[in-house]
């Protein structure tokens, strides 16, 4: 199973992209953790997980390579996007929260539905979901202005307050 999501991931994911991890990135040890690493291609950014206990990204921090935060968001055009493990609550008007960690079902049903997008493996083929699939679900529209969006998710002070250690 890992060689193939490894294989998946490297079949979507450039070496130069960058690529949000929402949360649980990993299982075991050190040793793996250096594989996975090694193996994956793109910077790595990851949102922390529930399942993303101190004693793990203390292993990431020891790897480098990776950033960590509790949460991320980015403007494009009048619509805010949160990058989050798990699907906030009560998500505002003109907000669409990007999550993981619902592996059963995509969004309790309890949530407003067009709100939300979860990309957990589990619900996209075991493959990566690139953001321009996201903001077209969500917003119909195609052409991104990724600099800009890099930009915001890398750079902004806005971030920076959600980052527990960055590569």
């Amino acid at each position: 199973m890992n060689n193939t999501l490894i294989a998946n991931w490297n079949s979507r994911i450039k070496e130069e992209d960058v690529v949000i991890i929402l949360g649980d990135f990993f299982a075991g040890n050190r040793l793996f953790l250096k594989y996975l690493l090694s193996n994956l291609n793109g910077e790595k950014i990851l949102i922390k997980g529930n399942h993303d206990f101190k004693f793990r990204y203390k292993k990431l921090l020891k790897e480098r390579g990776i950033s960590i935060y509790n949460k991320m968001e980015f403007f494009l055009n009048e619509h805010r996007f949160l990058l989050t493990h798990k699907p906030i609550k009560r998500v505002p008007e003109k907000t669409i929260n990007i999550h993981g960690h619902h592996h059963r079902k995509l969004i309790p049903s309890k949530y407003e539905q067009n709100k939300y997008f979860n990309v957990a493996v589990d619900h996209n083929n075991y493959k990566p979901v690139a953001l321009e699939e996201i903001v077209e679900n969500k917003l119909g529209e195609k052409d991104l202005n990724h600099i800009h969006i890099i930009e915001q998710i890398k750079y902004s002070r806005l971030n920076r307050k959600y980052a527990i250690a960055f590569a």
